[in-house]
């Protein structure tokens, strides 16, 4: 290879890199190329870890979209804030979490740092964004805010807001109306890179060619960078230090700056709850697949459901997970979906087949048998098996 195939090589891969993400376990990205089809992402079991794996961006135009959800990283109760949530939206094992409790009167003295919530000087805490940790981090001030008697009924509400479509279509609708000036310039400036140049350069040579092409370049990376710092602003008011960060690298780097629409878009819908934002983006069977799945999580939690032996630790994830599943059942309801057919028990595999998880579905031949997948979690028997006994 010439040196300038290598140029070429080397920015095609930095590129490569930035249609690469890291998603955090207890979050799933919603991407999309053209725009008329969404599709779910999880982080990779294959090629992550324990706090989370890869997802990817299409990477071609027209460029697609990307925005992220998340669970909340907490169980919340009237006595106080347990770190740790049983649920599980993600295949395979949980999210690591530290299983920290506190009482209010102790959450109250929480700081915000950053992407980092501190008590004292110890992180207990950190978010995958400076927005995520200011969101989480004003949840538990104003809850903690509330008289004790007031605060169930807060609670509910705060998950009721989460999954407020109304809120997630005006904010998606905006945001795309808004960027339609950058996304013509990263496409344009992707054709210029990666065709334009290539092509100009090979036929016409690089002592003839590169002052335009780098002018052109840079005319188009700069634009980006001013759209993208009004953008953010607009979206994300007070995340100051990430918008300048955010600003310099799309202006001066070609490869980050064909992606400005997916970092501005990340962090937009991070505030609601994936089930929420999976109705408004999913088409109604991978939508239905979704919520059965996170439905029955919580109905049936792997085991054990609080690492904590605290009596109130116990009882505030406890409450928690009722109060999720309740707000969520309700919410399905109100969107004309039924909860008794969305959940409806799995057809035996064959005739052994006497029992089932009601949490993963893996089918036995035996009821006395516990799933060790599900951390004990006791079987239910098939409707069937139980007429033959």
């Amino acid at each position: 290879m010439t040196e300038l195939q290598w140029l070429f090589a080397i920015l095609a891969a930095l590129y490569a890199w930035e249609c690469i993400g890291w998603l955090r376990r207890g979050s799933v990205a919603f991407t999309t190329w053209t725009g008329a089809r969404w599709r779910i992402q999880h982080p990779t079991v294959a090629i992550g870890n324990h706090n989370g794996g890869f997802i990817f961006a299409a990477p071609l135009p027209p460029l697609g979209s990307v925005f992220i959800a998340n669970q909340l990283p907490f169980s919340l109760s009237p006595k106080g804030v347990l770190f740790f949530v049983a649920t599980n939206m993600n295949p395979g094992f949980r999210p690591a979490q530290s299983g920290r409790f506190l009482i209010w009167e102790e959450a109250q003295t929480i700081r915000l740092n950053g992407k980092k919530l501190l008590l004292g000087k110890e992180k207990i805490y950190t978010a995958a964004t400076t927005t995520l940790a200011s969101h989480l981090f004003t949840t538990l001030t104003t809850t903690a805010k509330h008289p004790a008697n007031e605060r169930e009924s807060a609670i509910k509400q705060l998950l009721r807001d989460a999954m407020d479509v109304t809120r997630i279509t005006e904010a998606k609708n905006d945001f795309q109306s808004r960027i339609k000036p950058m996304r013509w310039l990263t496409n344009i400036l992707f054709v210029h890179v990666f065709i334009v140049a290539p092509a100009l350069t090979s036929v016409i040579g690089l002592p003839a060619t590169w002052l335009g092409l780098v002018l052109v370049m840079l005319t188009l990376t700069v634009s980006i960078g001013i759209l993208f710092h009004r953008a953010h602003r607009k979206f994300y008011p007070d995340a100051k230090d990430e918008r300048f960060t955010h600003t310099l690298t799309t202006a001066l780097a070609a490869a980050t700056s064909i992606r400005a629409c997916d970092i501005a878009s990340r962090s937009l819908l991070e505030r609601f709850h994936p089930l929420a934002v999976a109705k408004v983006l999913l088409n109604e069977e991978t939508f239905r697949a979704f919520a059965r799945k996170l439905v029955i999580d919580l109905r049936y939690p792997m085991l054990p459901t609080c690492p904590n032996p605290l009596p109130a630790a116990i009882s505030t994830e406890k409450l928690f997970r009722n109060a999720s599943l309740e707000i969520a059942e309700a919410w399905l309801k109100e969107n004309r979906i039924g909860i008794a057919e969305l959940c409806r028990a799995p057809q035996p595999l064959d005739n052994s087949c006497r029992a089932y998880c009601p949490r993963c579905e893996a089918q036995f031949t035996s009821a006395e048998h516990r799933c060790s997948d599900c951390g004990g979690l006791a079987l239910a028997i098939f409707s069937s098996a139980m007429e033959k006994i």
